[in-house]
């Protein structure tokens, strides 16, 4: 049986600040017909996340190591160690019933005192759930069909009333009062990245609805905010295809809807995870099998896309075809729409591909990539050393270095290859890269490997990228940005691992000042930042990302210039 909004809207509030163990596990089990009434201690009916989300910290010269800034989102009750495994059954039908009744008491009559560390805003109404899911709300003008969707069968917004939710402590990545804000006024740090939701927080993940990223970013009067929340799927009105595109718990609930097409949502089966610098068919038959006259596929996003106008991170084969073929030569959440002419009309289907690749991956890109030659370089924080010898000689970096110098497919003058102990990865690994070939030749990918080097020859235009595919935990690196000859340049830095983007640097707004080589001897080195290895709760690659200042500050870029030094 389906709880009703109100009594969602009772038992978030109350739980999640005020009420009693034993009051929170009853009324939970009258509100969701839950028969054995197991109450999770640190659930408030609302979503939360697990630890193996992003974690940006300071150097030591700043806020500590591997302090994220980032608080946790879980909301216990006042007592939850009373909480634990209390089972429903043990009370009556009598009990159940008077604790459902708990919803139109007064609070008061049956809780504690308020908690002083509560999460939820202390000035909210007592009903603090609102009816409704804000400015996400797609459903006015009464465009549901109650047949189709019964109110029972919604999935509740659990939006919040109007509150600060950096001064209470809501910064999870959530819109938790649905007023087109993310974690507004919460702590973070320039780079860092988290994952958002640009929506009703009880709807993340429901139908259409999928999480994107967001960056911290420099904001008015110099202070650090975040910013909008990209790559993900936001409610939207419900059309015929087979989706539930408004998020609500409801597919098709817009009256007679014809067979013909069918979207997908996250994790279909249809729209598996692609690999960078790999051909991903698109077919469009997957989505539409009704008669056509014309096919479109449009594909917007990737992490460098924008900063060069008509510069895509990807190619597209096909565009105008029933089936085209997208390659991706970067990581990141790619937004791919198909819109096909049919004989009553368009049937549209939007959804997002994301491009994965394993372990530690550190993607560098700039907009005069096809003018200027800069070199992403990576190093093990476990044998720091200067990048480059006493002699500063740029054309000879040092051998433990990740660089053009030993870490291509085919060395150049570099007498080994980088080696940090780990085994090689199997060449499919790196076959689809720009040096594809000559990796299939070795019949390997190394670890560590640059995929090319952007030196205007041998490429021109394209990203810088370093791979680790299989670090172990615990395993620390360091990636630094060098401009040895070129005038001012404004370098892009993505971190991902296990495919999850961890951080950002050099993006607008917080680009990199005064960037250039020109007239030096070594020229300019950008310090970006260190990584540590961890494992996410799923087993794959995860890390931690301290971004990298000037020694002494707790500010800024770490930039020297004609000064190798680590």
């Amino acid at each position: 049986m389906a709880a009703s909004p109100v009594c969602f809207r009772s038992f978030g509030y109350l739980s999640g600040r005020l009420m009693t163990a034993a009051i929170a596990t009853l009324l939970w089990a009258a509100c969701s017909g839950n028969a054995s009434g197991t109450l999770d201690p640190e659930d408030d009916g609302r979503p939360s996340r697990d630890s193996g989300r992003p974690s940006v910290g300071e150097d030591d010269t700043g806020q500590g190591e591997g302090d994220s800034g980032v608080i946790d989102d879980s909301d216990a009750i006042s007592d939850p160690d009373s909480a634990a495994n209390v089972d429903a059954s043990d009370s009556d039908a009598e009990s159940l019933t008077d604790a459902a009744e708990l919803v139109d008491a007064d609070p008061a009559d049956a809780v504690e005192e308020p908690d002083p560390d509560a999460t939820r805003p202390p000035d909210v109404d007592p009903d603090a759930l609102t009816d409704g899911a804000g400015v996400y709300e797609t459903d006015a003008g009464g465009t549901v069909d109650r047949i189709i969707c019964p109110e029972s069968s919604i999935v509740p917004p659990l939006c919040l009333a109007s509150y600060d939710e950096g001064a209470n402590g809501d910064c999870d990545g959530f819109d938790n009062d649905c007023d087109g804000t993310i974690d507004e006024n919460c702590n973070c740090k320039v780079g860092e990245v988290q994952p958002c939701f640009a929506g009703p927080p009880g709807r993340v993940s429901t139908g259409a609805c999928d999480e994107g990223t967001q960056r911290c970013i420099t904001g008015p009067g110099g202070s650090f905010l975040w910013g909008e929340c990209e790559g993900g799927r936001s409610p939207r009105p419900e059309v015929c295809d087979t989706l539930d595109n408004d998020c609500n718990g409801c597919v098709d609930e817009v009256g007679t809807c014809v067979d013909g097409g069918s979207c997908p949502g996250p994790d279909d089966p249809r729209t598996p995870d692609a690999l960078p610098f790999t051909d991903y068919p698109l077919t469009g038959s997957d989505f539409y099998s009704g008669p056509a006259s014309a096919w479109s596929w449009t594909i917007q996003g990737g992490p460098c896309d924008g900063i060069v106008v008509g510069r895509t991170s990807f190619t597209l084969t096909g565009a105008n075809s029933q089936n085209a073929v997208f390659t991706p030569s970067l990581s990141g959440s790619y937004t791919v729409t198909l819109r096909v002419t049919t004989p009553t009309g368009i049937f549209e289907c939007t959804w997002v591909i994301h491009v994965v690749g394993p372990g530690i991956r550190i993607e560098m890109c700039y907009p005069e990539s096809t003018t200027q030659d800069l070199d992403l370089m990576m190093m093990r924080t476990s044998t720091p050393q200067n990048w480059y010898g006493p002699l500063g000689d740029v054309f000879q970096p040092t051998t433990d270095a990740c660089s053009w110098y030993n870490c291509e497919a085919t060395l150049r003058g570099a007498p080994s290859r980088a080696n940090w102990g780990y085994g090689n990865s199997p060449v499919a690994n790196c076959s689809g890269g720009p040096q594809g070939t000559q990796w299939v030749r070795l019949g390997y990918c190394a670890n560590p490997r640059l995929d090319i080097d952007n030196n205007l020859s041998e490429g021109t235009g394209v990203p810088e990228n370093i791979n680790v595919d299989n670090p172990n935990v615990g395993d620390g690196f360091r990636v630094m940005v060098h401009n040895f000859t070129g005038t001012i340049a404004r370098p892009l830095v993505n971190v991902y691992c296990g495919g999850r983007l961890k951080a950002t640097f050099g993006a607008a707004p917080d680009i990199v000042p005064a960037f250039t080589g020109r007239g030096r001897q070594v020229g300019a080195m950008w310090r970006v930042a260190d990584i540590l290895t961890t494992l996410a709760p799923d087993g794959t690659t995860d890390c931690e990302v301290t971004g990298l200042h000037p020694p002494g500050t707790t500010t800024g870029y770490d930039v020297t210039y004609d000064n190798s030094r680590y």
